[in-house]
């Protein structure tokens, strides 16, 4: 009976796992049959853009949904994006506020541990009827708010788009950053002369955004937008907070002379327009700042241009109502923050998030560095920074060797570790050494424009897990830069940048995707990408870099292949050193300083010829390396060091110099399938007892001057290889 009992357990327990197996399998497969892996591709968004009024670190709100589709590699190609049979195919992900999760309404999983794949994703989640013309309707009254749980017009006629490219598996959240693809107009009007306050806020004031199309055709492809439609004869009623106007326009040309903006002062009618033409450049917000003076006398209004520009996004005023803690407002004067927040009768010490306007300088950091402990978000996009040679602190009479207008002082805010949120100034031109060294900066990165230089370890030790941009005036980045910073993101280097300090980059260890060194790159650093490791694809040494420092690549994944030009003339310790790049290794003909391990760990095959020129192959240069066929060292080599070709178990062929002189040992370790060795020498060069560990002597041939052959059979360095003969 016990015996019967136990058995029926047992064959329950059977069917049971089977069970669960057969639900298992069913998972691991897809609709097709194709298996896939059991990690679930996992997704985050973050909007591009300034937050100017709000502390909000990725400009989503609880509900919001976006769009992703997601393809498969094949090999070290992408597959085209399709309208459907895509590993994802429109996915709906929303965001979960409470949690700051994305959810996704099904689960979608990597195909593999190895396939690569491309992501692009869209907001608002719709149905695109076409992958390359999704037609998109901007709406004309924008100035409607949010009710009954949907969007306003302006959210509704806002377009974002983004892509993963490249991406390896792994189970860290993927973050996807989604930019602004249409345009923005943004009206402010300021109070002129001849109003009193109360009065100019008494008065009616609209504005109209005139001459536009609305319709628009989208490519999902590319994020490209394009005009659809014709233009609008009705106006678009823009979305207002105070005296500010704004409105999402298609990315579109308005002729000159054409009217851009109807404005109303007091039921009086106005037209803006201008004598040149006006493109709506995508991505951008056009600025536009019209005081208005109220003439005496006959009670009508002047309309003056006061400024125009063309901005970045700025986070909306009013729309797109996500969980947000405003910022206290304090306008200063340089060196007189301190005084200016006790004015607004506030304790520095309980003050956490701020916005300063006016102007600042170094003494005024110092003391939100210092003497502000709460403080977690810190927004200048309003100030300018003024220069302080000297102040005094503690008793103490503090100098900077830095000192300039409009950059960020030297350990401005060196580690604050409170500051978790920064927005910079408008006008920077430079952020000076240690500025954020060691501070608690989370999320993403976003440096503005204008800023030409990044100075040693300004970002280094805080804790970004978001997207880095550059500004495409930058020009040079210090060392150290952003050591330790571990964005999760592709690395976007603005083609502009000249210098790439040592470390700049190292150990960002989340950064990912291919990274395109800028054309006009005249210097890098040692380490400056060291242990980047989730970089992929192929690497393109730019022409005008002609020397590349020690560790410069060391450890950083690509797994493409390696491009180097002729006019690099020198290649420091391990430069290259174990990153998989695949393909015919084409030294540099004018290569003369050679360092060790440069090329060790990498998969290059096919035959090779090292330069003319260098003296010696350096120690593990090529070790660990899959090279086919024949290597052939240059006239001019004396040395062949330790390990240089160590394990290359594919290499057939050598061909060493008349000048080489010493095979130092474990030189050609392994190389299990090298057959025959050509030596030049009249001399028989000294070969270290080891030079050929692991290696088939006894089906090796080696071949040797005909006037040489009796010493090479004589001496005792070639003495165990049993087959040489003359040429």
């Amino acid at each position: 009976m016990i015996g019967k009992h136990i058995n029926c357990l047992i064959y329950i327990a059977i069917t049971v796992c089977v069970m669960l197996c057969a639900g298992c399998a069913d998972r691991l497969f897809s609709e097709d049959g194709t298996q896939h892996s059991t990690r679930r591709i996992e997704l985050s968004g973050e909007i591009d853009q300034v937050a100017v009024t709000r502390v909000n670190d990725g400009g989503f709100c609880d509900g919001d949904g976006m769009g992703i589709y997601i393809v498969d590699y094949k090999a070290d190609i992408p597959s085209t994006l399709q309208q459907s049979g895509n590993r994802a195919d429109n996915v709906c992900y929303t965001y979960d506020e409470a949690n700051c999760k994305w959810n996704s309404d099904q689960d979608v999983y990597w195909k593999d541990n190895h396939t690569h794949i491309d992501v692009y994703g869209y907001y608002p989640y719709a149905n695109p009827e076409s992958i390359d013309n999704y037609t998109f309707n901007v709406q004309r009254d924008q100035y409607n708010a949010t009710a009954d749980g949907k969007k306003s017009g302006y959210e509704a006629s806002d377009f974002l788009w983004g892509k993963l490219s490249d991406v390896a598996p792994t189970s860290a959240a993927l973050r996807l950053l989604l930019r602004h693809r249409m345009s923005s107009a943004c009206v402010k009007l300021l109070k002129g002369e001849g109003f009193t306050e109360s009065e100019w806020e008494s008065i009616d004031k609209t504005v109209l955004v005139t001459n536009l199309a609305r319709k628009a055709s989208i490519n999902m492809t590319d994020g490209t937008v394009k005009v659809a439609g014709d233009v609008e004869l009705s106006a678009t009623i823009p979305s207002q907070v105070n005296d500010e106007w704004r409105a999402i326009v298609v990315p579109q040309t308005v002729p000159a002379g054409t009217t851009l903006f109807s404005i109303t002062i007091d039921g009086a009618p106005y037209k803006f327009a201008k004598n040149e033409a006006l493109t709506y450049v995508s991505g951008k917000m056009m600025k536009f700042n019209i005081r208005v003076d109220k003439t005496e006398g006959n009670g009508k209004y002047r309309l003056t241009l006061v400024s125009e520009s063309i901005a970045p996004w700025e986070n909306d005023l009013q729309s797109h109502d996500a969980t947000a803690t405003e910022y206290v407002v304090i306008n200063s004067t340089a060196g007189h923050l301190k005084d200016s927040i006790a004015a607004s009768h506030k304790d520095i010490a309980m003050v956490k998030r701020m916005k300063v306007t006016g102007t600042i300088n170094l003494a005024d950091f110092v003391m939100m560095r210092d003497s502000m402990p709460r403080l977690t978000a810190l927004n200048l996009k309003d100030v300018r920074i003024k220069r302080l040679y000297s102040f005094i602190s503690g008793g103490v009479e503090h100098w900077t060797d830095y000192a300039q207008d409009d950059a960020l002082p030297v350990y401005c805010l060196k580690g604050k570790k409170t500051l978790t949120s920064f927005v910079f100034p408008d006008v920077l031109k430079r952020i000076n050494s240690r500025s954020f060294d060691g501070a608690g900066l989370t999320g993403s990165l976003n440096i503005p424009e204008g800023v030409v230089e990044i100075d040693e370890r300004a970002f280094a030790g805080n804790d970004f897990t978001g997207v880095l941009t550059l500004p495409s005036t930058l020009k040079k980045i210090g060392d150290s830069a952003f050591f330790g910073c571990l964005f999760n993101c592709p690395l976007n280097l603005p083609d502009g940048i000249e210098e790439i300090g040592s470390g700049c980059f190292w150990d960002c260890r989340n950064l990912y995707g291919n990274l395109i060194l800028p054309s006009h790159l005249k210097k890098i650093g040692s380490s400056a990408f060291a242990h980047c490791e989730n970089l992929r694809g192929d690497l393109v040494i730019p022409e005008s870099l002609t020397v590349i420092p020690t560790n410069t690549f060391t450890q950083c994944g690509f797994g493409g292949r390696l491009q180097l030009h002729d006019g690099i003339t020198a290649i420091g310790n391990g430069a290259f050193f174990i990153n998989g790049f695949i393909g015919e290794l084409e030294l540099p003909k004018s290569l003369l300083e050679f360092g060790g391990r440069n090329f060790e760990g990498n998969d290059f095959s096919g035959s090779f010829k090292i330069p003319k020129g260098l003296l010696s192959i350096s120690v593990s240069a090529f070790a660990n390396c899959a090279f086919t066929g024949e290597a052939e060292i240059p006239e001019g080599v004396t040395c062949i060091h330790k390990n240089a070709f160590y394990n290359s178990k594919n290499l057939q062929k050598i061909i060493l110099p008349s000048s080489l002189e010493l095979i130092d040992k474990n030189a050609f370790q392994d190389c299990i399938l090298l057959r025959v060795i050509e030596c030049k020498s009249p001399v028989p060069p000294v070969v270290n007892s080891t030079a050929f560990n692991g290696v088939p002597l006894e089906d090796l041939t080696v071949i040797v001057p005909g006037s040489a052959l009796n010493d090479y059979k004589s001496s005792e360095s070639w003495s165990g290889f049993k087959h040489i003969i003359a040429k």
